[in-house]
């Protein structure tokens, strides 16, 4: 764990093995942006699931209620943002959309500015205060409906539309351009598209939700008696050993230990397990 400071934000780099549980409240006046680097973090904030994952961030407001657990490996950005910079009822997962990228980006680059010294600590602090602030104007115009630029909306529909098919399809085999013209748009549109709102390619896209899909598939109690290798290929995934080490890269744990989490997963209020679904 490494700590670092600058204009008033704090950065944490977390890196650990062993699964951990958390049970906490975001005291103090301060919200913290959570960036997962490897592996991955189950957080009930408030009573709603929501699960970090490499490549999004998660913000943390203060005052939530914070339950969790995280892989066996995690490594993540932590930053704690400054009292009074952020309004109520903002976004908690940051993930599609050009201006979360852009946020998200100027996060890992304050990260980059601190491990290079005070002044470029101090340049990245302050282009990350200048997107927060650009991000939370965006977001508010949003959630205030104000009319936004038609080749934006457009362009995230057709994520939307595109990410929707792709779960639809996760067991079979596709590429981008059936995927394309499932939806009715060009190569071109959907490959920019997709770089825009996720920063990934479409396939990088389906790849990651297929990777979610078998970590959904692994948890669920019901398919403790099927091989890892079934479970692989029901999420549209080559079982071997190369979907073993993306996972593990990806998940920061490997297949099997995060099935043998299920034998201590906390029991629900009625007694039954927690099942888990697609993504």
């Amino acid at each position: 764990m490494a700590l670092g400071q600058s204009q008033g934000l704090q950065l944490l780099h977390i890196q650990g093995n062993g699964e951990v549980r958390l049970d906490r409240v975001q005291g103090g006046h301060a919200a913290v942006l959570w960036l997962p680097l490897q592996g991955t973090s189950q957080e009930e904030i408030n009573g709603t699931v929501v699960v970090a994952d490499p490549g999004m961030a998660l913000l943390m407001r203060p005052g939530d209620v914070l339950k969790g657990r995280t892989s066996h490996h995690l490594e993540g950005l932590s930053i704690l943002l400054p009292p009074g910079r952020l309004a109520a009822d903002l976004p908690r997962p940051l993930d599609m959309g050009a201006h979360h990228r852009a946020l998200i980006a100027a996060a890992h680059r304050f990260a980059e500015g601190l491990a290079a010294g005070a002044a470029q600590g101090q340049v990245g602090a302050d282009a990350l205060l200048d997107q927060l602030e650009q991000w939370q104007l965006t977001v508010l115009a949003q959630l205030g409906g104000q009319r936004e630029r038609i080749t934006a909306v457009r362009r995230r529909n057709s994520v939307g539309e595109a990410s929707a098919w792709m779960r639809d399809h996760l067991h079979n085999s596709f590429d981008v351009a059936q995927v394309s013209a499932a939806i009715n748009v060009s190569l071109r549109t959907l490959q920019y598209a997709f770089l825009e709102e996720t920063g990934q390619t479409p396939m990088a896209h389906a790849k990651r939700l297929r990777l979610r899909y078998l970590r959904a598939l692994l948890q669920d109690p019901g398919n403790q008696t099927r091989s890892i290798a079934v479970l692989m290929q029901e999420a549209g995934l080559l079982a071997c050993g190369a979907t073993a080490a993306d996972y593990r890269r990806y998940c920061g744990e490997t297949p099997r230990q995060t099935r043998q989490t299920i034998k201590t997963s906390p029991r629900s209020q009625d007694g039954k397990s927690t099942r888990l679904h697609r993504p």
